[in-house]
This record gives structure tokens, C-alpha cells and sequence, in this order.
């Protein structure tokens, strides 16, 4: 069967279809079936993707190059090639892909789709046609009002004026009329205020209306509803969603889409089971009232008196690998391979299209592999999507059983069943756990009529397993007597500093990754540039550094103003960056500008804060994550790079110092170094943010390198110089160097050396293997280190042997 994703679209909801249609291509492609990705950009032109391109962080990472490197459809041209096709899956979030354009689209040239019909998704997508299409049937509504972009503000004014007086409320909810992904949602609590955020609202270009509503005091939910063999809605069980901190108002596309702890989510709900049946109920009657075919998720609100109000409707829910739609499949014991596969044989069966499922089978020899991931670093939560994303890579490899792993803030390790591993926060799987029996009760409840409605047989007791906690000495232990490959998706600390890589080795177990010698270098800063430094390179140097302890920071301003001058004078540099000697992922790195925010920092440190809310230190926008209790800091030089940014699809290149940011894969094998190719990393803001670094749908590198930026020269000369630097490391396996480069003088500035770096699903170092030749997918690279560590461990007990 050959399947046909669309993803992109011109929407800001871009980057997340992204995210969705590489999910369709992880998983529905070991079902047997061709997948066949295309882009729509901005502008609705079509092209078709390349695997390395879906794997992108974000559509910027290509969208410049589309016109140079490959052709444009026009409707007729994208027609025809979608009908080469047996089955369009559109993951297409927000305008055009779920207004009903691409389903007329589809439908005028009889071209079978998954999803709902256009004239399901054209009552759905606007929320103000929506909300008055229930209220005219009878169902209960939220009061609201349209505010428009063509309106002058003084009738901007009135309706709002008017607004707040009529419903008697002090607090409101701004949003686009049509837009999903909660971009452009505000919290508003006067008319002064909520014009001022309708016209920023309107400025920011989302939508030509807006809608605003009383802000709900109530429980959040969304709920997922499939269709059964005979085209019955079942809704799955919801989830809810708790919002705490200082940003709780709103469920913001940053609690959507990025890792915080500020979010909960709970499936099942801490809802009643009466509730949860009322929610299922109510949603089910709204998919059937719409026209909604295959999937889709509705959103909605519990009140206190036990009422239910839906809200929001999407046609095309969001299919990230820890979305609420797996997550809500997998409480009912169906993988991410079943939940698509379900939706894709239920339009399937409405076109007539035979859809058989070819799953391939784990070869009797398949190697054990148990993922560790977690951890108590600020890295943690990024340490939990690589480790998640490697699991369910290896899910799919014939040649390996992979078992996720979750090591906890205290040291324990949890050995996790399907459902517990899609957790957006390691806190969040460790709430979990510990609430696993409790939860375990709870689904033997609902889950067995539910997959009785689904058509998808008996639950296994897999569906209700339990998290198994154990020592980090069972754990190595367990693995050994499973002789089970360790593979280590933790970042930073532990993970990073040779401590884990030093006791496997006393567990005679093989990992991935450099040895506890090499680990332990590269994760102290200072000893990695001490011996890059000895090198005695001119055109591979490392930063000058200004190392203190903590302990012995002062806060006092006759101490910070003589530390400020002495660093400024001693790197020559107006402004430093100061980071934790100690760790990685961008954790705790800041950019300071005065003594001033020195102090400020470091007493956040002494304190143990382990968050620098926006506008504590000079220029801050967003909320820094800090490292726990470093020992020792470092003060360098904040270099300023070249100015790389995107106009109208084109790459803008402002030279200001010839310096820009590089990262570089390094693969190592008998002591021989392969530098991947490099990437250009470009940062929104003062310090590459770890988002930007790792999550899907933010941050952009570009693979490789343009031309008007490096050279192919340039290109060599700076894989050659980090498989010089790699070396001099003693690392093994492989590892990812961050650099600057500077184009004028062709020298490779250091700034670290990541033994264990990110895995997560879009991350740069998979766009990096796809440039080898013959290109190398990520799951072939993840087996590509698996086999790298057996070879080691191999080697190293015939030299013990010996």
C-alpha cells in the first residue's frame, strides 16, 4: 500500500506537522507500507520530501533551498502525483489543512483521504462558526464575541467594553478565531487590555478575525475519538490537563509542544467514572453531529457542578511521538503502529481499499537492549525524549528487543511498561509509577469495553502492567542476566562524567558511547580545552577561560566588579558567558552583561534556584533552567557570530565577525575518527537554547553547510580539525564537538565535547548521518552505535582475556 503524508502547510503550525508526518513515516512504514512524504510551504506550493528533509527540526532547515534543489508542483502536477498513491494521510495542522481546502481538494479529484470530509472540518476549524453552530442545536456554548481585523478601534473598543460588562467577568481568553496549537492565545482581564492584545493578535498575523470568551475556572480535558469496523465513534479515554507556576493562566503552545513542568497531564483523568463516560458520550455525539470521520480530538472543560462544555475541535490531531493521541492509545494497549494502522484501515474500508498489515518479526538471536534515560540533570527532560525516540526506533528493528528504562531523581531505576514511557517530563513518569496501581485498577475498569467497541479483541495483562523499580545495582545486574546491550540516553552529569560508563565496565556490560577516561575529559570544560590547547594548533584553539569556584563567590560588589574586570580584561571581551564547569545542553549558560547580573546569578546558585524567570538579568526574555549545585563555573569570551536569518524563503547571511556556530558528528572504530559533516546551528536568542538544540519544531541547523557561507574547502578543513581534536579526546564510539568557525581565518574554535549526545527525534546529528554516503536512516544509525559498543566490549574482554 503506498501512502501519500502531506505535512508543512502556511500556517505556524508548520513545524509541528513536521513533527506529526515524520511520526506517520516512523511508524506506519514497518507496517509494510510505502510512505511517500510531500511538503506544502507557505505560499501552497508542493513539493515532494526527502527522508532527511522530514527529519528536519524545522521547515527553515530546507525551505530555502527548495527552489534551487528540487521543483515545484502546481495543482495539476500535485494531483497527479497523489493519485499515484492508494491513500492520502493529510498532517496538515491549522489553515488549509483542517479549514476543508485540502478535503475539497481531495474530494473534487476523487482521491481517497484519511480524515474528516471537507464539510465536517469547514464547521469545525473556525471556533466562532462552531460555537454558534452548537448553540443553534442546543448544545452548551461558551457566551463570545468576533472581533474583526477590518474593525476600527473604536468599534474594537464598544464590543469589548460591551464584552465585559454583559458577562459580568473580570477575566477573559483572546484567540484567533481559526488557528490551533494555542498560537496567538491570550489571557486578558480588562476591554483596555484585551484591545491592546487583539491588535497584537492581528499584527502577528494570525487571522483576519479573533474570537474572546470568559476565561473557564474549570478542569481542562481533550479526548481522542476513533472509529470501529462499522463506523461508529469511541472515544478514547481523556486526558486531563493541570496547569501550575507562574505561567498556569493558559494551555500555551509552549505547555503543548515543549518540555515543562509547569504542565500535568493525567490519563486516565482524575475524574469519576461516571464523568469520564459522560465525556466519552458527549464526545462521540459531537463527532457523529459534525461529520468527523477516522480520528480526531475535541477538547473541553469539567466545571464544578459537574457540567461538560467542548471547546476546540481538531480533525487532525497532533502525532509527536508523547502526543495525547498515542498516549491515549496506549492506555487502551495499542502501539503507535496500532493506533495509525486502526485509523488508516478505517478509510481504508470507506474507500474499498484493501489494507493488509505486514509486521516484521524479532529474529530469535535479537539483541536486549535496555535504554536508561532520565536522571536529576537539567537535562533530564531532554534525556527522556532521546531515550524514548531510541526505544521506539529499536522497537521496530527486527534485530533488537528494546525495554525503556527511566532512571529517577534519587538514583532508582524504573523498568516501564508501553504506556508510561510517553510522558512529557521525567517527574511526570515517576508521578506515574508511583500512582501504577492505582491506575492499573482503574484501566482494568475502562479499558476492556472500550477495545470490546474498538473491535481490537481481549487486553493482554501487558495492557496493565506495572513500572518495576529497582536499584541501579539490580538494574546492572538484570542486565547482565539478560546479556542485554546498555544504551545510555542520558545527558549530563552521571550520564556524561564517566561515573555509569566506570561501573559498567565493573558489570562487564557493553554500552554505547565513549569510556569512562574519555567521558570524564570531555564532561570538564576546562581539562577538554587544556588539551586542544596542547595541541598547538593555530587553526584549532579553545576559548580562554576564567575558572572559580562557587563556594568562594562573594555577594559583594567590591569582589564581583574586581572578578568582572579581571575577566573582561583577561578574555577581552565586553560581555562573558558564564557556565557550570561541569555540564552540557546549553544548561545554565548565560550571557552577562554587567557585574551586576554576575551577582544575580550567582546568588541564584548559592540559593539552589534551579529557574531564572525572565527579566532577572539584563536582556533575559525567556526562563533559564540552572544546573544543580555546580562546583565550579567559568567565565569566556561571548563571541559575537554572523547575523543568519530567512526572508521570504531566502537565506540572509549579515557578516559581522566571520564567526559562526558549528556542531559536528564524530564516529570512531579502531581508533580510527569519520567527522560527519558539519552543521550550522543558528540561535534566536544570546545562547543556543536547549529546545533549539533538541526539540522538534524549534531551533533551525543547516546540513550542510550552504555555500555562500563555507566552502567545500572549509568544510574539510573543519572535519579534519574535529577528528583532530576527537582523537586528542581518547573518544570512542562516537560524540558530537560544538564549535565556532570563522570563515575569514579558517580557524576551529572548541567550545565542548558531548559523549552522549541528544537523540531525540529530529535532532541534528541524524540530519548529519543522512548526509553520509550512502545515507544512513536513524534507525540504521542507532544500530550502527549499538554494534559500535558490542565491538568494544568485545575487544576489551579479549584484552582483559589476554
Amino acid at each position: 500500500m503506498r501512502i501519500a503524508v502531506l505535512c508543512g502547510g502556511p500556517s505556524a503550525e508548520r513545524g509541528i506537522s513536521l513533527n506529526s508526518g515524520r511520526s506517520l513515516l516512523d511508524h506506519l512504514s514497518p507496517l509494510g507500507w510505502d510512505i511517500i512524504p510531500y511538503y506544502c510551504d507557505r505560499q501552497k506550493n508542493f513539493y515532494r520530501l526527502s527522508q532527511s528533509q522530514i527529519y528536519s527540526n524545522t521547515p527553515s532547515d530546507f525551505d530555502f533551498k527548495l527552489a534551487s534543489t528540487s521543483t515545484a508542483m502546481n495543482e495539476d502536477q500535485f494531483v497527479a502525483a497523489l493519485k499515484e498513491a492508494d491513500l492520502v494521510f493529510p498532517a496538515i495542522h491549522g489553515e488549509f489543512g483542517e479549514d476543508g481546502t485540502l478535503q475539497e481538494l481531495l474530494e473534487k479529484n476523487n482521491i481517497p483521504f484519511v480524515g474528516s470530509p471537507s464539510s465536517a472540518c469547514r464547521k469545525m476549524f473556525d471556533k466562532g462558526d462552531a460555537n454558534a453552530l452548537l448553540a443553534q442545536h442546543g448544545f452548551a456554548t461558551l457566551p463570545n464575541c468576533i472581533l474583526k481585523e477590518s474593525d476600527t478601534q473604536e468599534v474594537l473598543t464598544e464590543k469589548l467594553t460591551t464584552f465585559f460588562k454583559k458577562n459580568h467577568i473580570d477575566q477573559a481568553v483572546i484567540k484567533p478565531s481559526a488557528g490551533g496549537s494555542s498560537l496567538g492565545i491570550a489571557i486578558t482581564h480588562s476591554a483596555k487590555d484585551a484591545l491592546a492584545k487583539t491588535l497584537l493578535l492581528f499584527a502577528q498575523n494570525h487571522g483576519p478575525e479573533a474570537m474572546i470568551e470568559p476565561y473557564c475556572d474549570g478542569h481542562e480535558f481533550t479526548v481522542l475519538t476513533l472509529e470501529n469496523e462499522k463506523g461508529e465513534p469511541v472515544a478514547l479515554i481523556p486526558t486531563e490537563i493541570e496547569l501550575t507556576g507562574e505561567d498556569s493562566s493558559i494551555f500555551s503552545f509552549r505547555h503543548k509542544y515543549l518540555p515543562t513542568c509547569h504542565v500535568s497531564y493525567f490519563c486516565p483523568p482524575r475524574f469519576s467514572d461516571a464523568i469520564v463516560g459522560h465525556i466519552q458520550k458527549a464526545a462521540e455525539v459531537l463527532f457523529s453531529f459534525f461529520g468527523m470521520r477516522d480520528f480526531a480530538r475535541l477538547d473541553g472543560w469539567l466545571f464544578k457542578d459537574g457540567s461538560i462544555l467542548f471547546s476546540d475541535f481538531n480533525p487532525i490531531s497532533g502525532m509527536e511521538q508523547n502526543s495525547f493521541l498515542f498516549i491515549q492509545g496506549t492506555r487502551v494497549g495499542m502501539t503507535h503502529g496500532d493506533i495509525l494502522a486502526h485509523i488508516v484501515q478505517s478509510a481504508a474500508r470507506r474507500h474499498n481499499l484493501p489494507c493488509s498489515v505486514k509486521r516484521e518479526t524479532k529474529k530469535p538471536n535479537a539483541q536486549n537492549v535496555n535504554v536508561l534515560f532520565g536522571g536529576e540533570t537539567a537535562e533530564r527532560q531532554v534525556s527522556l525524549m532521546s531515550g524514548t525516540n531510541v526505544w521506539l526506533k529499536l522497537l521496530h528493528s527486527p534485530e533488537h528487543k528494546a525495554v525503556p528504562h527511566l532512571l529517577s531523581l534519587d538514583g532508582d531505576v524504573w523498568r516501564l511498561p508501553y504506556s508510561y514511557t510517553l510522558q512529557h517530563t521525567v517527574e511526570e513518569v515517576l508521578f506515574h509509577c508511583k500512582d501504577a496501581s492505582r491506575i492499573s485498577r482503574r484501566l482494568q475498569m475502562l479499558v476492556p469495553p472500550l477495545r470490546l467497541r474498538l473491535g481490537i479483541g481481549e487486553a493482554s495483562q501487558d495492557v496493565f502492567a506495572v513500572p518495576q523499580q529497582m536499584s541501579l545495582e539490580t538494574f546492572y545486574r538484570t542486565s547482565q542476566r539478560e546479556n542485554a546491550f546498555v544504551f545510555l540516553g542520558l545527558h549530563g552529569g552521571f550520564g556524561e562524567d564517566g561515573r555509569i560508563q566506570e561501573l559498567l565496565d565493573s558489570y562487564d556490560l557493553p554500552y554505547n558511547g565513549p569510556g569512562a577516561d574519555s567521558s570524564a575529559i570531555c564532561a570538564d570544560k576546562n581539562k577538554t580545552a587544556e588539551i586542544v590547547t596542547a595541541l598547538a594548533d593555530p587553526d584549532l584553539i579553545a576559548a580562554p577561560k576564567l575558572c572559580f569556584a562557587l563556594k568562594n563567590s562573594k555577594d559583594d560588589i567590591q569582589w564581583l566588579d574586581a572578578l568582572w574586570k579581571e575577566a573582561t580584561t583577561k578574555l577581552q571581551s565586553s560581555d562573558l558567558l558564564i557556565k557550570p564547569q561541569n555540564d552540557g545542553c546549553s544548561t545554565g549558560v548565560v550571557r552577562l552583561y554587567c557585574a551586576e547580573d554576575l551577582g544575580k546569578f550567582l546568588k541564584a546558585l548559592r540559593a539552589g534556584e534551579r529557574l531564572l524567570l525572565p527579566g532577572t538579568l539584563n536582556n533575559q526574555v525567556d526562563t533559564i533552567e540552572l544546573s544543580a549545585n555546580p562546583d565550579q563555573l567559568m567565565l569566556e569570551p561571548f563571541i559575537v557570530t554572523d547575523e543568519i536569518r530567512f526572508a521570504d524563503k531566502k537565506l540572509v547571511h549579515l557578516v559581522r565577525t566571520n564567526w559562526i556556530e558549528l556542531t559536528v558528528g564524530v564516529i570512531e572504530e579502531n581508533g580510527q575518527y569519520h567527522a560527519l559533516t558539519p552543521s550550522i546551528t543558528v540561535a534566536e536568542g544570546n545562547v543556543l537554547s536547549l529546545e533549539e538544540k533538541f526539540q522538534g519544531g524549534t531551533g533551525i541547523n543547516l546540513t550542510p553547510p550552504p555555500s555562500s557561507i563555507m566552502t567545500e574547502a572549509q568544510i574539510k578543513h573543519v572535519r579534519e580539525k574535529t577528528e583532530k581534536a576527537s582523537k586528542a579526546l581518547g573518544i570512542e564510539g562516537y560524540s558530537r564537538l560544538d564549535l565556532f568557525f570563522n570563515t575569514a581565518t579558517n580557524q576551529t574554535l572548541l567550545i565542548e565535547a558531548n559523549t552522549l549526545p541528544g537523540l531525540t527525534a529530529a535532532t541534528v546529528i541524524f540530519h548529519q548521518a543522512f548526509a553520509e554516503k550512502p545515507p544512513l536512516c536513524p534507525q540504521a544509525f542507532l544500530a550502527l552505535l549499538v554494534q559500535e559498543g558490542l565491538s568494544r566490549h568485545t575487544q576489551r574482554q579479549r584484552i582483559k582475556t589476554a
